[in-house]
């Protein structure tokens, strides 16, 4: 559609533009409540991510913990080609749930054991210790990185929500508005200037009469 300030001062282009003042306030309230959702998502979904970051960082903690256990045990040798072997046998399946046109991520991760083989002289108790921290690692990083992705897709959509919103308020709608009030004071001066050139054909009319009784 063009600008409302291109369009011919005529009924037809104040109806059009009417119509398109309806549309984008409709459009305006509903961006607006699409706006209040996605801002209570990302705070509640930020919260979330704090909790869950104090729990990745307490996994990863312990884990480090039992790793220098370990090493101090058994060495730091021993360790290492201990650790060699396959730990656990993992699968990883993601989804998608939509919010207000956002895909988010729902990440299920499933983390099997696998039977950990050590040598008569070796120390599988500090081992076991530390592939089981590590593990709990792992099984804790798919909520973390569920919750991360999805703060960064509804904070992205929210972003955009923002921008069209502020540039229906801005500039659409007063747009709209002007070429409304414009064309609307055209017709209005028209059908003033109608109205006096009726009433000077009538009188001119009633003089004619007037004369041809005389």
């Amino acid at each position: 559609m063009a600008k409302g300030t291109e369009l011919p001062r005529t009924r037809a282009s104040l109806l059009q533009l009417r119509q398109s003042l309806t549309e984008a306030r409709e459009g305006h309230a509903l961006l607006e409540r699409k706006r209040e959702v996605l801002l209570r998502e990302v705070w509640e979904l930020m919260r979330a991510a704090r909790q869950h970051e104090g729990r990745v960082r307490d996994r990863f903690e312990a884990a480090h913990a039992a790793l220098r256990g370990a090493r101090l045990d058994a060495g730091g040798e021993t360790v290492r080609w201990a650790l060699l072997a396959p730990s656990a046998r993992t699968t990883c399946r993601v989804e998608v749930r939509n919010l207000m046109g956002v895909a988010l991520p729902s990440v299920e991760l499933t983390v099997v054991p696998e039977r950990l083989t050590t040598s008569a002289g070796g120390t599988p108790v500090a081992l076991d210790a530390t592939r089981r921290r590590w593990l709990e690692v792992a099984e804790v990083l798919a909520v973390w990185a569920e919750t991360y992705g999805s703060v960064w897709r509804v904070a992205a959509e929210l972003a955009r929500t923002q921008r069209r919103v502020a540039a229906l308020e801005q500039v659409l709608i007063p747009e709209l508005e002007e070429a409304i009030r414009a064309i609307e004071a055209t017709l209005e001066e028209a059908d003033r200037e109608g109205f006096v050139r009726t009433k000077r054909v009538k009188a001119r009319l009633e003089e004619e009469r007037e004369a041809e009784r005389e």
